[in-house]
Protein backbone atom coordinates (compact mmCIF):
# COMPACT_ATOMS: atom_id res chain seq x y z
CA UNK A 1 0.00 0.00 0.00
CA UNK A 2 1.56 3.43 -1.34
CA UNK A 3 0.44 6.59 0.50
CA UNK A 4 -0.83 9.65 -1.57
CA UNK A 5 2.13 12.15 -2.43
CA UNK A 6 1.61 14.89 -0.48
CA UNK A 7 2.99 18.53 -1.87
CA UNK A 8 3.57 21.57 0.12
CA UNK A 9 3.31 24.82 -1.70
CA UNK A 10 7.15 26.90 -1.55
CA UNK A 11 7.87 29.30 0.69
CA UNK A 12 9.89 31.93 -0.32
CA UNK A 13 11.02 34.93 1.86
CA UNK A 14 9.74 38.27 0.43
CA UNK A 15 13.41 39.73 0.37
CA UNK A 16 11.36 42.96 -2.18
CA UNK A 17 11.97 45.43 1.09
CA UNK A 18 16.00 44.38 0.39
CA UNK A 19 15.65 47.44 -2.31
CA UNK A 20 16.45 50.47 -1.67
CA UNK A 21 17.31 49.26 2.00
CA UNK A 22 19.94 52.15 1.98
CA UNK A 23 18.10 54.78 2.05
CA UNK A 24 15.72 52.90 4.80
CA UNK A 25 18.79 52.31 6.50
CA UNK A 26 19.64 56.08 6.17
CA UNK A 27 16.10 56.30 7.60
CA UNK A 28 16.24 54.54 10.57
CA UNK A 29 19.70 55.98 11.32
CA UNK A 30 17.93 59.58 11.23
CA UNK A 31 15.00 58.40 13.73
CA UNK A 32 16.91 56.73 16.08
CA UNK A 33 19.54 59.79 16.14
CA UNK A 34 16.27 61.98 16.71
CA UNK A 35 14.90 59.45 19.53
CA UNK A 36 18.44 59.61 21.26
CA UNK A 37 18.34 63.66 20.98
CA UNK A 38 14.83 63.74 23.09
CA UNK A 39 15.90 61.70 25.85
CA UNK A 40 19.33 63.42 26.31
CA UNK A 41 17.10 66.59 25.98
CA UNK A 42 14.96 65.61 28.65
CA UNK A 43 17.40 64.30 30.99
CA UNK A 44 19.78 67.21 30.74
CA UNK A 45 16.52 70.04 30.34
CA UNK A 46 16.88 72.66 33.14
CA UNK A 47 13.84 71.25 34.74
CA UNK A 48 15.13 72.90 38.16
CA UNK A 49 15.22 76.44 36.61
CA UNK A 50 11.96 76.25 35.32
CA UNK A 51 10.35 75.28 38.29
CA UNK A 52 12.19 77.79 40.45
CA UNK A 53 10.79 80.35 37.88
CA UNK A 54 7.22 79.21 38.59
CA UNK A 55 7.67 79.47 42.20
CA UNK A 56 8.72 82.96 41.87
CA UNK A 57 5.19 83.82 40.39
CA UNK A 58 2.95 82.30 42.99
CA UNK A 59 2.82 84.62 45.27
CA UNK A 60 2.68 83.00 48.90
CA UNK A 61 4.45 85.65 50.73
CA UNK A 62 0.96 87.38 50.92
CA UNK A 63 0.02 84.61 53.01
CA UNK A 64 2.35 84.39 55.32
CA UNK A 65 4.49 81.46 53.77
CA UNK A 66 7.14 80.13 51.65
CA UNK A 67 7.65 77.72 49.66
CA UNK A 68 11.34 76.05 48.70
CA UNK A 69 12.49 73.09 46.54
CA UNK A 70 15.97 71.48 46.86
CA UNK A 71 16.09 70.01 43.59
CA UNK A 72 14.21 68.90 40.61
CA UNK A 73 14.27 66.32 38.28
CA UNK A 74 12.67 64.56 35.10
CA UNK A 75 10.85 61.45 36.70
CA UNK A 76 9.20 60.34 33.44
CA UNK A 77 5.84 58.43 33.75
CA UNK A 78 5.28 59.99 37.38
CA UNK A 79 6.18 63.80 35.74
CA UNK A 80 8.54 66.12 37.95
CA UNK A 81 10.32 65.14 41.21
CA UNK A 82 10.45 68.01 43.79
CA UNK A 83 13.07 67.40 45.86
CA UNK A 84 13.47 68.38 49.38
CA UNK A 85 10.18 70.75 49.41
CA UNK A 86 9.48 72.92 52.39
CA UNK A 87 6.90 74.99 52.81
CA UNK A 88 7.32 77.21 55.95
CA UNK A 89 6.16 80.28 57.59
CA UNK A 90 8.01 83.81 55.99
CA UNK A 91 9.42 84.24 59.87
CA UNK A 92 11.78 81.73 60.24
CA UNK A 93 11.91 81.17 63.53
CA UNK A 94 8.94 79.39 63.36
CA UNK A 95 8.84 75.74 62.54
CA UNK A 96 8.12 74.48 59.03
CA UNK A 97 4.32 73.25 57.83
CA UNK A 98 5.48 70.99 55.67
CA UNK A 99 8.24 69.06 54.86
CA UNK A 100 8.96 66.28 51.87
CA UNK A 101 11.56 64.58 51.11
CA UNK A 102 10.25 64.29 47.40
CA UNK A 103 6.99 65.50 45.93
CA UNK A 104 6.26 64.04 42.33
CA UNK A 105 4.16 66.67 40.76
CA UNK A 106 2.16 65.02 36.94
CA UNK A 107 0.07 66.92 35.06
CA UNK A 108 -3.28 66.06 33.96
CA UNK A 109 -3.46 64.19 30.52
CA UNK A 110 -6.78 66.08 29.63
CA UNK A 111 -5.52 69.27 30.01
CA UNK A 112 -2.29 68.72 28.09
CA UNK A 113 -3.50 68.01 25.46
CA UNK A 114 -5.81 71.22 25.13
CA UNK A 115 -2.67 72.73 25.62
CA UNK A 116 -3.65 73.37 29.21
CA UNK A 117 -2.67 72.99 32.03
CA UNK A 118 -5.43 72.83 34.45
CA UNK A 119 -5.07 69.42 36.91
CA UNK A 120 -2.86 67.72 37.95
CA UNK A 121 -2.03 64.27 40.27
CA UNK A 122 0.70 64.96 43.25
CA UNK A 123 2.26 62.50 45.17
CA UNK A 124 4.47 63.64 48.47
CA UNK A 125 6.63 61.13 50.51
CA UNK A 126 6.54 62.71 54.07
CA UNK A 127 6.68 61.71 57.72
CA UNK A 128 7.19 58.35 56.76
CA UNK A 129 3.96 57.97 55.05
CA UNK A 130 2.53 59.39 51.78
CA UNK A 131 0.22 61.76 50.59
CA UNK A 132 -1.60 61.47 47.14
CA UNK A 133 -3.61 64.81 46.48
CA UNK A 134 -5.50 65.81 42.95
CA UNK A 135 -5.88 69.28 41.68
CA UNK A 136 -7.96 70.59 39.68
CA UNK A 137 -9.58 74.63 38.08
CA UNK A 138 -12.11 74.33 35.87
CA UNK A 139 -14.48 77.05 35.46
CA UNK A 140 -13.04 79.32 38.00
CA UNK A 141 -13.80 76.54 40.50
CA UNK A 142 -10.29 75.04 41.95
CA UNK A 143 -10.80 71.77 43.89
CA UNK A 144 -8.73 69.66 45.64
CA UNK A 145 -8.58 65.76 46.89
CA UNK A 146 -6.46 65.14 49.51
CA UNK A 147 -5.55 61.62 50.73
CA UNK A 148 -2.44 60.73 53.42
CA UNK A 149 -2.03 57.41 55.22
CA UNK A 150 0.43 56.34 57.57
CA UNK A 151 2.02 59.83 58.37
CA UNK A 152 3.55 59.39 61.92
CA UNK A 153 3.03 62.32 63.86
CA UNK A 154 6.34 62.04 66.34
CA UNK A 155 8.34 63.20 63.14
CA UNK A 156 5.58 66.71 62.69
CA UNK A 157 7.69 69.08 63.89
CA UNK A 158 4.67 71.93 64.15
CA UNK A 159 3.04 69.24 66.25
CA UNK A 160 6.32 69.04 68.57
CA UNK A 161 6.60 72.92 68.85
CA UNK A 162 3.32 73.11 70.67
CA UNK A 163 4.29 71.15 73.84
CA UNK A 164 7.13 71.84 75.80
CA UNK A 165 8.54 68.58 76.83
CA UNK A 166 7.92 64.59 75.57
CA UNK A 167 6.63 63.28 72.15
CA UNK A 168 3.60 62.62 70.71
CA UNK A 169 3.43 60.02 68.83
CA UNK A 170 0.85 57.64 66.52
CA UNK A 171 0.21 56.86 62.72
CA UNK A 172 -2.44 59.16 61.52
CA UNK A 173 -4.50 58.74 57.81
CA UNK A 174 -7.47 60.66 56.43
CA UNK A 175 -9.27 62.71 53.36
CA UNK A 176 -9.44 66.24 52.98
CA UNK A 177 -11.77 68.26 50.46
CA UNK A 178 -11.01 71.88 49.45
CA UNK A 179 -12.87 74.09 47.61
CA UNK A 180 -12.99 77.68 45.95
CA UNK A 181 -15.38 79.16 43.73
CA UNK A 182 -14.03 82.99 44.38
CA UNK A 183 -10.36 82.90 43.70
CA UNK A 184 -10.48 84.77 47.37
CA UNK A 185 -8.64 82.38 49.77
CA UNK A 186 -11.45 83.59 52.93
CA UNK A 187 -13.78 82.35 50.84
CA UNK A 188 -12.18 78.61 50.82
CA UNK A 189 -14.08 75.76 52.46
CA UNK A 190 -12.71 72.10 53.09
CA UNK A 191 -13.99 69.28 54.90
CA UNK A 192 -12.12 66.07 56.08
CA UNK A 193 -12.13 62.36 58.06
CA UNK A 194 -9.11 61.92 60.36
CA UNK A 195 -8.36 58.77 61.57
CA UNK A 196 -5.09 58.13 64.39
CA UNK A 197 -3.59 54.59 64.86
CA UNK A 198 -1.66 54.09 68.15
CA UNK A 199 -1.57 57.29 69.77
CA UNK A 200 0.44 58.10 72.36
CA UNK A 201 1.93 61.10 74.97
CA UNK A 202 4.83 60.20 76.52
CA UNK A 203 6.46 62.70 79.38
CA UNK A 204 4.45 65.90 77.46
CA UNK A 205 4.47 68.89 79.09
CA UNK A 206 1.63 71.54 78.37
CA UNK A 207 2.84 74.94 79.47
CA UNK A 208 4.07 74.48 83.66
CA UNK A 209 1.99 70.84 83.82
CA UNK A 210 3.01 67.78 83.22
CA UNK A 211 0.84 64.82 81.63
CA UNK A 212 0.80 61.43 82.68
CA UNK A 213 1.41 59.09 80.01
CA UNK A 214 -1.76 58.43 77.65
CA UNK A 215 -2.24 55.82 75.21
CA UNK A 216 -5.16 55.70 72.87
CA UNK A 217 -5.96 52.63 70.54
CA UNK A 218 -8.33 54.49 68.30
CA UNK A 219 -9.31 58.23 67.67
CA UNK A 220 -11.31 59.82 64.95
CA UNK A 221 -12.34 63.06 63.93
CA UNK A 222 -14.83 65.11 61.42
CA UNK A 223 -13.86 68.54 60.56
CA UNK A 224 -15.21 71.61 57.98
CA UNK A 225 -13.63 75.21 58.04
CA UNK A 226 -14.39 78.33 55.82
CA UNK A 227 -13.94 82.08 56.55
CA UNK A 228 -11.03 81.39 59.24
CA UNK A 229 -13.18 79.27 61.25
CA UNK A 230 -13.05 75.41 62.12
CA UNK A 231 -15.83 73.12 63.02
CA UNK A 232 -15.25 70.77 65.19
CA UNK A 233 -17.92 68.36 64.54
CA UNK A 234 -16.83 65.19 66.01
CA UNK A 235 -13.70 64.27 67.67
CA UNK A 236 -13.53 60.90 69.86
CA UNK A 237 -10.62 58.69 71.31
CA UNK A 238 -10.64 55.56 73.41
CA UNK A 239 -7.80 54.30 75.54
CA UNK A 240 -7.61 51.40 78.47
CA UNK A 241 -6.96 54.86 80.48
CA UNK A 242 -9.56 57.49 79.35
CA UNK A 243 -12.25 58.19 76.72
CA UNK A 244 -11.96 61.94 75.18
CA UNK A 245 -15.07 63.60 73.16
CA UNK A 246 -14.34 67.18 71.78
CA UNK A 247 -16.65 69.21 69.84
CA UNK A 248 -16.79 73.35 68.76
CA UNK A 249 -15.16 75.71 67.36
CA UNK A 250 -11.56 77.38 66.74
CA UNK A 251 -11.08 80.93 65.16
CA UNK A 252 -7.86 80.45 62.75
CA UNK A 253 -5.14 83.22 63.33
CA UNK A 254 -1.80 84.01 62.20
CA UNK A 255 0.55 82.57 63.89
CA UNK A 256 -1.46 79.28 64.42
CA UNK A 257 -0.82 79.23 68.34
CA UNK A 258 -2.86 82.32 68.78
CA UNK A 259 -5.72 80.22 67.07
CA UNK A 260 -8.90 81.17 69.58
CA UNK A 261 -10.46 78.11 71.06
CA UNK A 262 -14.39 77.37 71.48
CA UNK A 263 -14.23 74.10 72.20
CA UNK A 264 -16.35 71.29 74.73
CA UNK A 265 -14.46 68.28 76.22
CA UNK A 266 -15.31 65.14 77.84
CA UNK A 267 -12.69 63.53 79.57
CA UNK A 268 -13.94 60.01 81.87
CA UNK A 269 -11.31 56.92 83.11
CA UNK A 270 -11.92 53.74 82.12
CA UNK A 271 -12.29 50.90 84.55
CA UNK A 272 -8.20 50.15 84.42
CA UNK A 273 -7.25 54.11 84.00
CA UNK A 274 -3.84 54.43 86.10
CA UNK A 275 -3.74 56.00 89.76
CA UNK A 276 -1.73 59.39 87.55
CA UNK A 277 -4.74 59.63 84.99
CA UNK A 278 -7.15 59.68 87.92
CA UNK A 279 -5.38 62.54 89.32
CA UNK A 280 -5.28 64.45 86.12
CA UNK A 281 -8.83 64.23 85.32
CA UNK A 282 -9.41 65.21 89.05
CA UNK A 283 -7.72 68.79 88.47
CA UNK A 284 -10.76 69.42 85.94
CA UNK A 285 -13.41 71.22 87.42
CA UNK A 286 -16.55 69.51 88.87
CA UNK A 287 -19.44 69.87 87.47
CA UNK A 288 -22.09 71.82 88.68
CA UNK A 289 -24.45 70.70 91.19
CA UNK A 290 -26.84 68.19 90.24
CA UNK A 291 -24.92 67.85 86.41
CA UNK A 292 -24.02 64.38 85.22
CA UNK A 293 -20.54 63.43 85.44
CA UNK A 294 -20.27 63.27 81.77
CA UNK A 295 -20.92 67.29 81.07
CA UNK A 296 -18.32 68.48 79.08
CA UNK A 297 -16.30 71.09 80.22
CA UNK A 298 -15.81 74.38 78.18
CA UNK A 299 -12.13 75.10 76.86
CA UNK A 300 -11.30 78.73 75.90
CA UNK A 301 -8.53 80.74 75.41
CA UNK A 302 -5.66 80.04 72.63
CA UNK A 303 -3.90 77.08 71.47
CA UNK A 304 -0.76 77.73 73.44
CA UNK A 305 -2.60 78.89 76.25
CA UNK A 306 -6.17 76.91 76.82
CA UNK A 307 -8.27 77.51 79.84
CA UNK A 308 -10.66 74.81 81.04
CA UNK A 309 -13.63 75.62 82.83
Amino acid sequence: MRLPALRLPAFRLPFDWFEGFGSRRMLLYGLYTFVLFLVFLVVNFPHHVIVQRVLKSVDLQGQGMRLDVGDTRFAWWRGYELQRVRLSPVNPDLPAFLEMGSLFVRPGLDGLLRGQVNSAHLLGLMYGGAVNANLSADNGVQRANVNFDGLELERYPLLASLIQEGTISGLLSGAITIENRSGDAGDTHAAGELALDKAALNNVKVGIFPLPALRFDKAGMKFSAQGGRMDVQEFEANGPDMRLSLSGQIALREPVYDSVLNLKLTALPTATSAEDVKNLLALLPPPAKGAKPDTPHVISGTLARPRVR
